[in-house]
């Protein structure tokens, strides 16, 4: 046997008994993110101190195909990432908070490796790669007046009504004021994405799926002439550091399935039949 007739038989044989078992599903499904977001320069700011927020996916849809063993997905959805931080005064005391806020639509490109494979459950080990669109982003402060910790460097940028003592700045009342606008931010994203995912069939044509993932973004989410503007200290409320968007998500979708070769009901009851008694003719 040569090596061209060895691949078309081993080939032939996984696509050939994959079909038998082949089901396409279409669906929505929504949820919520964790989000963190890992950037250097707040690590190291005394300004800030860390808080986890709760944000949710408004809506996504599954597209996917399963095989016996393995599947392919695509979910594209809008996501909201980007973490909130507290503002803290110099002696530690919180005093505002400083929100992170990105929308993304995700357009990924998934594929499923079955753990456990019956004929109406799943358990799959999950992937994904994709691009995400930027549709909102900003950053926004709100503290009381209080005195703060600014950086030596930037004590001769910050506007009049900030007071600089020998041990801190006098900052204002503020209230949602941006300090990153949407234009600051890259427009796309790449991502990636690894979790667990079940999918339940409760009927012929009905599927319930839950999906938990980790994901991260690949790059800092904001753009090359913002960031050199960090590095020069030309924006007060920040130092410089690499920035990494991670976030968990969670999602609970239903989908209409359909199967493309049929092998009989998963679902059908067979009763045992009784068998029925014969007569014998009389003598």
């Amino acid at each position: 046997m040569t090596l061209k007739t060895g691949l078309f038989c081993i080939l032939f044989s996984l696509f050939g008994h994959a079909s038998a078992q082949t089901l396409v599903s279409a669906g929505i499904f929504t949820g919520f993110t964790i989000p963190l977001t890992n950037d250097k320069g707040i690590n190291i700011d005394p300004r800030y101190q860390t808080r986890y927020d709760i944000k949710w996916v408004p809506i996504g849809f599954d597209l996917g195909i399963d095989f016996e063993g393995y599947g392919f997905l695509t979910n594209p959805s809008v996501v909201s990432i980007g973490q909130n931080f507290y503002m803290a005064n110099t002696v530690g005391g919180q005093v505002g908070n400083r929100k992170i806020n990105l929308t993304y639509l995700q357009l990924p490109i998934g594929m499923k490796l079955h753990l456990i494979d019956l004929s109406f459950f799943r358990v799959s080990l999950a992937g994904s790669v994709g691009a995400s669109l930027l549709l909102k982003g900003s950053e926004t402060i709100s503290h009381e007046s209080s005195k703060m910790w600014f950086p030596d460097e930037v004590k001769s940028s910050l506007p009049p009504e900030y007071i600089v003592e020998y041990d801190g700045v006098i900052v204002p009342d503020i209230h949602d004021q941006e300090i990153v606008s949407q234009n600051n931010f890259k427009p796309i994203q790449f991502f990636g994405s690894l979790g667990i995912r079940s999918d339940w069939d409760v009927s012929e044509k009905m599927r319930v799926s839950f999906d938990l993932r980790g994901n991260l973004y690949f790059a800092d989410a904001r753009n090359k002439s913002f960031v050199t503007q960090v590095k020069n200290f030309e924006q007060v409320y920040d130092i410089y550091g690499r920035r990494t968007d991670i976030f968990v998500s969670f999602t609970v979708g239903v989908s209409r399935i359909h199967e493309l070769k049929k092998t009989g009901s998963k679902f059908k009851k067979y009763k045992k039949s009784t068998p029925t008694k014969t007569r014998q003719p009389k003598n």
